[in-house]
C-alpha cells in the first residue's frame, strides 16, 4: 500500500478516536446533554471495535484488501445505521449521528482505495 493511502487509513482511524474523545470531553462538560453525548461515545465505541483492523495494519496490506475490509465495515456500518434509525430516544439520536459522521468518511475511504486498486495491476 502507498504512503498516502496508509497515511489516509490511519488518519480515519485517529479521526474515529479524537470524536470519541471529544464526546466524552463534552458529556462530562455538558450535563443536559450528556445522554446525547453518551449515544456518540457508544456509536464511535462501536465503530473503533470494527476497524480494529485498520489500527493493527500492516503496510504491506494491498488496496484490494484494505478494499475488502473497508467494504465489510461499511456494510456493517449500513446495518447498525438502520438499526439506529428504527430506534427512538436522545441516546439512540446521538449514535445514529456519530454513524453518520464515520459513514460520509468511510465513503471518501473507500473511494480513494477503489482508485489506488484501479492503478496496481492485478
Amino acid at each position: 500500500m502507498n504512503p498516502s493511502l496508509q497515511r489516509a487509513v490511519t488518519s480515519f482511524y485517529n479521526l474515529i478516536y479524537e470524536a470519541q474523545t471529544f464526546a466524552t470531553a463534552m458529556a462530562r462538560i455538558d450535563t443536559g446533554e450528556q445522554e446525547h453525548y453518551a449515544g456518540r461515545i457508544e456509536g464511535l465505541n462501536w465503530v473503533l471495535d470494527r476497524c480494529q483492523e485498520l489500527e493493527d495494519m500492516d503496510a504491506n496490506l494491498t488496496p484490494s484488501s484494505l478494499q475488502r475490509i473497508l467494504g465489510e465495515v461499511k456494510s456493517d456500518l449500513e446495518h447498525e445505521l438502520s438499526v439506529q434509525r428504527r430506534e427512538k430516544g436522545r441516546r439512540a439520536d446521538g449514535r445514529e449521528e456519530a454513524l453518520n459522521f464515520v459513514a460520509d468518511y468511510l465513503s471518501s475511504l473507500i473511494t480513494a482505495t477503489e482508485i489506488e486498486s484501479a492503478k496496481t495491476p492485478a
